[in-house]
């Protein structure tokens, strides 16, 4: 997973799930979250985000917050090579896994 083209490094990796119905379920590095996914002409955001609240240090605190600022708003969506770009506020890149349904940091 990247942030603005920089590797996240946590402890766990960083992920987003698509459940049925696109609902989404996610790993920010520290806490989980949980909306529901949307897409309209190109764009990608997760409304009625909420996610657990721990704390997990300034670094950590930042990469969720930067994570879950873009998740939250309409961002550019791009499909490309197994890889899903997310281009809003931040620039995210999840690689996609052999399951379908999940995308993984890279």
């Amino acid at each position: 997973h990247t942030i603005n083209n920089q590797p996240v490094e946590t402890i766990q990796v960083v992920n987003i799930e698509f459940i049925e119905a696109m609902r989404v379920n996610g790993f920010a590095g520290c806490n989980r979250f949980f909306g529901q996914a949307m897409l309209e002409e190109g764009k990608f955001k997760i409304d009625k985000i909420g996610m657990t609240r721990k704390s997990c240090g300034n670094n950590i605190n930042k990469i969720e917050n930067d994570l879950i600022d873009t998740l939250s708003n309409w961002s550019d969506v791009n499909i490309n090579n197994q890889m899903l770009t997310l281009k809003g506020k931040h620039q995210l890149t999840f690689k996609m896994t052999n399951d379908l349904n999940k995308i993984m940091s890279k």
